[in-house]
């Protein structure tokens, strides 16, 4: 049942996010405003849900100075109250509207806080059946996530694209959505339950639904049962989340049982679709599942003629109609499926009266159903999405436009600079020979030249920035737009080839933009600084680097020292960065990478030290300079630029550091930075 995920999934993806932590918060109360995010959301669960806004004000009321992250999560607990509790749209949008104006000119100091808001916008408009507008936030949505979040945000959207297609009945185009998903959850790293458990197993077991849409219960009963496999080796790793996961398992169940059945596999239908009655028909779990699994179950008995067993069923599912058990928002279905069994089930026994009177209700339900569905099935997503990329296309174009004529300008003034250059020399020269007197004034006028030059060349280190910070986004779409197309199994192999060359040259097209960036400022001595504790500075990138290693099966050991000192933490970062993808480009399959910080009384060492192919003999400190010829590929064949060491030496020096390194040819290097204990102000 996809709706039923829809709701677990919007919920919990509201704390999951919730409770993400950014490095600019200063002014949050993160680990109080999660408490009581966390708090308000379980008294929502209990018998009296209003509560839970009274315990929100009153909480917030003993905070005068709360936070913009804290502000955001209150007005997210209440649009959640008037989202699944008290449906009011008026109240549900007013609270949305509250999380975009405290996150105006603010989208990234908070990008998740703002990636989400929205997600709950696109839901809401969902449901106003504001459908073109609601496509074009969750559009946007994941064009911001892939430029600010990780694969766990980007899989949030793809799924919800994924479940808008599914409600279309565009069951072969949602399959994509829902494998990219997938593929993006499984590569998170976040261990919130949301990504570790729902997401991944709800992606399975919306695959096997499209499958089974489409025909293909073959395929559909192996993704059911990568589903099942999945959810039966969580409940281990998830002691306090039994009930939930048993839940899931009985929907997958289910599913896998109505599989079964269009097989005409009868006993091993029997079999899961009783497990599923079995495991969700009581209270505390999900009845109005277990009511469309009897659904499945008395729609196999009457294909088998097995005729009481479909009547007492049948009876069963009336009474737990009748009387509202269970009831949500797939009540209307089950209706549906009820009123059409039981006109099965009397033309199966010969009562043709009864069979053509619920035969009239069966369609008189199915049409108000239809009636309902139709302005989300009439609409064009793809229209949609092409005009809405189209629009960000034609941004891109104008944004490259204007760069290449502030490109045209500096690149003409610098050239008028040098003929002038070039004349002045020319000129004094000649005046040189003819009158020593004028050797002072020539002086002077080399002296006028020299500075012209510098002040052109530091507007052409501002200009080269320019340049390669506005190519980020165009190269960046690129290769996302490479990486989507390469996702489409029907494409031919040769053009496979193709988008996989553009996909790796934009990618290295961007180290090299990224490298170009840092080249500028590496060398001032009066950018910012702050207290940073170098040891959570490495382990962090230790952290973000580690999928990389493990591609190549390497490991990464760790042995730091706690150590505050006095530096600028994004240049840190470049530093510790480039040494440690170094390290993982130019290290065998298997090997190992320590990295250890260690203190004596004046001074603090950082030592990277791997077992790679060394640097020979030869090329000696060639390794720190500028677009340096010493340049090799890694040991997988991944491209080197030449930059990343001589941008590591500038930063370093900046800080009154030092670097230095020893390495033997195939048998690894070790670099090693001094920085001064007391920092450098």
């Amino acid at each position: 049942m996809i709706k039923t995920y829809t709701l677990f999934i919007v919920v919990i993806l509201g704390l999951a996010i919730a409770c993400e932590k950014s490095p600019n918060h200063h002014s949050d109360h993160i680990a109080w405003a999660d408490s009581t995010a966390e708090r308000a959301t379980n008294l929502m669960d209990g018998r009296n849900p209003a509560l839970s806004l009274r315990y929100v004000d009153s909480a917030y009321h003993a905070l005068p100075n709360a936070g913009i992250g804290d502000l955001w999560k209150k007005y997210k607990v209440k649009a959640t109250y008037y989202t699944y509790y008290k449906q009011d749209f008026v109240n549900r949008r007013l609270y949305i509207d509250s999380m975009f104006t405290i996150l105006k000119s603010k989208e990234t100091t908070y990008p998740y806080e703002y990636a989400h808001t929205l997600y709950t916008m696109a839901n809401l408009l969902q449901e106003e059946k504001k459908y073109n507008h609601a496509f074009k936030v969750y559009y946007d949505g994941r064009n911001f996530s892939k430029g600010s979040l990780d694969n766990c945000s980007l899989s949030d959207f793809s799924n919800a694209l994924g479940i808008i297609r599914y409600r279309q009945e565009q069951y072969q185009q949602a399959i994509p959505y829902f494998k990219q998903a997938y593929r993006e959850v499984s590569s998170c790293s976040n261990p919130a339950f949301q990504y570790s458990f729902i997401q991944p197993q709800s992606a399975l077991n919306s695959i096997a639904l499209c499958f089974e849409k489409t025909g293909r219960s073959d395929s559909a009963i192996f993704y059911y049962n990568r589903a099942l496999a999945f959810i039966k080796a969580s409940f281990k790793q998830h002691p306090h989340k039994q009930d939930f996961i048993t839940t899931a398992r009985a929907v997958v169940e289910g599913n896998l049982g109505g599989a079964y059945g269009r097989l005409n596999r009868f006993e091993e239908a029997e079999k899961h679709l009783q497990t599923n009655i079995r495991l969700n028909d009581r209270p505390g779990f999900s009845i109005e599942d277990a009511q469309t699994g009897k659904t499945k179950l008395v729609k196999l008995y009457i294909g088998h003629n097995h005729l009481p067993k479909a009547k007492s069923l049948l009876d069963e599912l009336e009474s737990d109609l009748v009387s509202g058990r269970g009831k949500s928002s797939s009540h209307g279905e089950i209706w549906e499926s009820w009123y059409q069994l039981k006109w099965q089930y009397y033309d199966k026994v010969g009562d043709l009266a009864g069979a053509y009177r619920f035969s009239k209700k069966y369609h008189a339900y199915r049409d108000s159903l239809d009636h309902l569905n139709n302005g989300l099935k009439n609409v064009d997503i793809d229209q949609v999405l092409r005009e809405h990329d189209q629009k960000y296309r034609l941004s891109l174009l104008e944004k490259s436009s204007e760069l290449q004529n502030t490109y045209v300008i500096g690149l003409s003034v610098f050239l008028g600079m040098a003929l002038c250059l070039a004349f002045v020399i020319w000129l004094s020269y000649h005046r040189s020979r003819t009158n020593v007197k004028n050797l002072t004034e020539l002086n002077s006028q080399m002296q006028q030249a020299l500075s012209a030059l510098e002040n052109s060349q530091r507007e052409n280190a501002r200009l080269m920035k320019i340049v390669a910070h506005d190519l980020r986004n165009p190269i960046g779409a690129m290769s996302s737009m490479a990486e989507l197309m390469l996702d489409d199994d029907n494409r031919a192999e040769e053009d496979r080839g193709f988008l996989k060359l553009i996909k790796d040259s934009g990618t290295n097209s961007l180290e090299l933009v990224n490298n170009l960036l840092h080249m500028s400022g590496t060398s001032e001595k009066h950018f910012a600084k702050e207290e940073v504790n170098l040891a959570d500075l490495v382990q962090h990138c230790a952290d973000m680097l580690s999928l990389r290693a493990a591609d190549k099966q390497q490991h990464i050991r760790l042995n730091l020292q706690p150590a505050v000192l006095w530096l600028n933490y994004e240049k840190m970062w470049r530093v510790v960065s480039n040494l440690i993808s170094n390290a993982i480009k130019f290290s065998p399959e298997g090997s190992v990478i320590e990295i250890a910080i260690e203190k004596n009384r004046e001074s603090v060492h950082l030592i990277v030290k791997d077992e790679g192919i060394g640097i020979p003999p030869e090329v000696g400190s060639k390794i720190f300079d500028v677009f340096t010829e010493s340049k090799r590929k890694g040991t997988s064949g991944e491209e080197s630029f030449g930059l990343g060491l001589s941008i590591t030496k500038q930063i370093v020096e900046a800080h009154a550091g030092k670097i230095t390194f020893e390495s033997f040819p195939n048998q690894g290097t070790t670099f090693k930075i001094v920085l001064p204990e007391a920092g450098f102000e």
